[in-house]
């Protein structure tokens, strides 16, 4: 049995990733394979998640082995962190929470590249956030790690960012549940807490903010394009707490004084 062989001006071959199945004939195939469509697998990526995380969900989507993913962005020799100016010794906070479009099989630079490319591209919309020097950025940015970990309502961000940056002026630890997360999780390797035990809080380790003021040595997540903007461009208020009012909702209440936070604390716990 003998094809015709197709002629350039009616066939052309275009790169792709594309699926085929045994039931095609030979036009389909033509047809196919001269389309230029790709195959890609859409994957969300949800703010706040950790480079482990992203390296779970990479994974399981067979774009790329976990661990080769998780080594990478630790990779401080890597061409990224030069050609971006990255300040950190991770790509923790760098790989900006959003929908991506990858292939099979693409490999851990490529995947990640695409990633930081897209975090430098949205932080041109945060008012005065691209015009910070690396470091300056990696100081926002970390503070925005901790900001996505805390706020469950886009309004009280700000709020969230003005408790924090007050206490660091004041040289008051940032008192941040989820920086001890960090350190079970991602440092500790332990499975996700239920809860934060007193135990936990007395952890030694410089990403716990109830032993150390400061911010941590680097984020704790990725953070979305809300907690950026509220550690870029925190407001000045005189808030030194908060504490969860309503936990369906994720409302907070905000206050100056450790007396107001003691009141506040009794009105909104509940056994």
């Amino acid at each position: 049995m003998f094809f015709k062989e197709p002629s350039s001006s009616s066939f052309v071959l275009k790169s792709g990733i594309y699926k085929l199945n045994p039931s095609m004939d030979f036009s389909e195939i033509q047809k196919e394979l001269s389309s230029g469509q790709q195959e890609f697998i859409v994957i969300s990526l949800p703010e706040g998640l950790t480079i482990s995380k992203i390296a779970a969900i990479l994974e399981n989507n067979k774009i790329c082995p976990a661990s080769d993913f998780v080594a990478f962005c630790h990779d401080s020799s890597s061409s990224l962190f030069s050609e971006f100016k990255i300040a950190g010794e991770s790509l923790e906070g760098y790989l900006f929470p959003d929908t991506y479009y990858f292939t099979s099989g693409m490999s851990v630079q490529s995947a990640t590249r695409i990633m930081v490319e897209n975090f430098f591209e949205k932080i041109k919309g945060v008012r005065g956030l691209s015009e910070k020097s690396p470091s300056e950025l990696f100081e926002i940015l970390t503070l925005a790690s901790i900001v996505e970990r805390e706020y469950r309502i886009a309004e009280e961000a700000p709020l969230i960012a003005s408790v924090f940056r007050n206490r660091i002026k004041n040289n008051i630890g940032l008192y941040s549940c989820a920086t001890v997360e960090y350190i079970i999780t991602e440092i500790q390797g332990k499975p996700h807490p239920k809860r934060i035990l007193l135990d936990d809080l007395k952890i030694d380790n410089p990403y716990n903010t109830y032993k150390w003021a400061g911010l941590t040595p680097g984020p704790i997540s990725n953070p979305g394009l809300i907690a950026l903007d509220a550690a870029c461009n925190t407001p000045s208020t005189n808030y030194y707490f908060f504490q969860i009012a309503d936990q369906g909702a994720g409302r907070h209440v905000f206050s100056t004084t450790f007396e107001q936070h003691k009141v506040n604390h009794n009105l909104y716990t509940k056994d």
